[in-house]
């Protein structure tokens, strides 16, 4: 069928609509499936990793008799664009985009930067230089200060009105907020106290001091930060995690909410995404390959440091290495990489749309996973990492010991070192270098692994656990702070 455009009736939504709802997707119609509205920041045109955990749920939740209506920002200030992943929403589904207030705007200004200059890799990659300016100082205790739980509480009112409309309208079932940014789960809240839908909180990353959060805030800013947490987790009627080091770093600050809620549900990668694609050109070099953002504490030095030994000891073996950098790098990185003796091996490609992206992992040899050194890095199991087995390439991963570690040594996937152990790294490059190493095919997760791994099946489990939501009645009222699940009636 064609979809008919047209303005929606309520106020800041637009809104595509089929010609037609009677096509069958899967074993429903359209017209007889549940409805879940997800609430999510991050959808296209928006581009990076944020994306495709709640684009993949849209796209395949109809197999498994659930009509997805989205709930998004409109004329979002994303850090990356990417129009092409608009191709990967079904048709016919229901996108509404509600007015938002983005601060990145008064930032540039203040800071002096370009407009439409991304915002995140500049104020988490500042040079001490920088840092030590008073606009960047003032810009980043104004963030920590006045923007809770985030930059995009800006969103909230416009979100919240919308939504509750949107839910009586579509006749909405459940209810599913992704973060971050945590003002999606906000607002979750507030349309699950005023509808009494049943709500799912999915986690992406965790919350208070998480890596991509603000370290620091004055004491009444968290304070309020760990009373949102607080209120999410104790009335979403379901929690998932996309690991077990997110769900125990929710769970150390708030202990009392350890019950039956909790639900893993991995990130993955969508084999129909390497569908059809041809692998990038590359020549006889053995060439090592990071998709994804390079900034921080997501730092090569320690490769750079291996790497300039091996150039001291085995020049000629370097001379058969390649590293290639696809995505947005932070200055400070980048200046790093250029006054580095080694920097003639690098190759450095700006941001490219996501099948791009794909085309370089499958015409690599080998590719580059670092997970920063915090403490918190132990849980974290990037989604970039799925994308990597799903293109079937041995993963190097720079990482500490944690979820992602044990992931690629229990399935085989490649080599790990901490990532502050050059020498560690030197030893895994000259294996991999080495001229008599038997080079083998590229290591394979097994099948029965494989499938747990693939988007479309996670979407399956995701709507097992919105049909057990969806059989619930919620018993709620608005500014009563009880936990929902603790009045639910079958």
């Amino acid at each position: 069928t064609k979809s008919s455009k047209y303005s929606c009736f309520f106020p800041l939504c637009s809104l595509e609509l089929p010609a037609t709802v009677s096509q069958k997707h899967g074993r429903r119609t359209i017209d007889s499936r549940k409805k879940v509205l997800i609430i999510t920041y991050y959808f296209p045109p928006a581009g990076g990793a944020g994306v495709q955990r709640t684009l993949k749920f849209v796209k395949y939740l109809r197999d498994f008799g659930w009509e997805p209506v989205v709930l998004t920002a409109r004329n979002a200030d994303y850090p990356a664009y990417d129009p092409s992943l608009e191709a990967e929403i079904p048709e016919g589904v229901k996108v509404y985009r509600s007015r938002i207030l983005e601060p990145y705007g008064l930032y540039r200004k203040l800071t002096g930067r370009r407009a439409g200059e991304s915002t995140d890799i500049a104020t988490l990659s500042l040079d001490r230089a920088r840092r030590r300016k008073f606009s960047e100082r003032f810009s980043e205790w104004l963030r920590a200060a006045l923007f809770v739980p985030d930059a995009r509480i800006g969103w909230y009112a416009f979100a919240a009105r919308l939504g509750k409309k949107i839910v009586e309208k579509e006749k909405i079932d459940v209810i599913l907020s992704s973060a971050p940014p945590y003002t999606t789960h906000l607002i979750g809240l507030k349309l699950h106290r005023t509808t009494g839908r049943p709500w799912l909180a999915d986690f992406r990353d965790s919350w208070i001091g998480w890596v991509s959060a603000p370290q620091w805030r004055p004491k009444p800013s968290r304070a309020l930060e760990w009373r949102m947490e607080r209120a999410v987790l104790n009335e979403a009627n379901k929690i998932l995690t996309v690991s077990r080091g997110v769900q125990e770093d929710l769970l150390s600050r708030h202990p009392e909410q350890r019950d039956g809620r909790w639900q893993l549900l991995s990130n993955g990668f969508d084999a129909a995404d390497f569908a059809g694609i041809a692998p990038a050109p590359k020549d006889d070099k053995i060439t090592i390959t990071y998709v994804g953002s390079m900034y921080g504490a997501r730092d090569p030095e320690y490769l750079l440091r291996a790497l300039e030994s091996l150039q001291k000891t085995q020049p000629r073996m370097l001379e058969k290495l390649r590293v290639r950098i696809v995505g947005r790098v932070g200055e400070p990185i980048a200046a790093r990489i250029r006054s580095s003796s080694v920097h003639p091996i690098f190759e450095m490609i700006p941001y490219v749309p996501h099948r791009d992206s794909l085309a370089y992992l499958l015409g690599s040899d080998v590719l580059l996973l670092i997970i920063d050194d915090a403490p918190a890095s132990s849980g974290i199991l990037t989604g970039k990492l799925y994308e990597y087995i799903g293109a079937g390439k041995p993963i190097l991963a720079l990482a500490p010991d944690g979820e992602a570690a044990e992931l690629i040594h229990s399935h085989q996937l490649g080599w790990v070192a901490p990532p502050k152990d050059a020498a560690a790294i030197l030893e895994i490059l000259q294996e991999i270098l080495n001229p008599g190493r038997k080079r083998e095919s590229a290591p394979r997760v097994a099948p029965a692994a494989r499938i747990k791994f693939e988007r479309r099946q996670q979407t399956g489990e995701l709507a097992r656990i919105l049909d057990e939501l969806s059989a619930v009645k919620i018993i709620t009222k608005e500014g009563t702070g009880a936990r929902s699940n603790g009045v639910m009636d079958q």
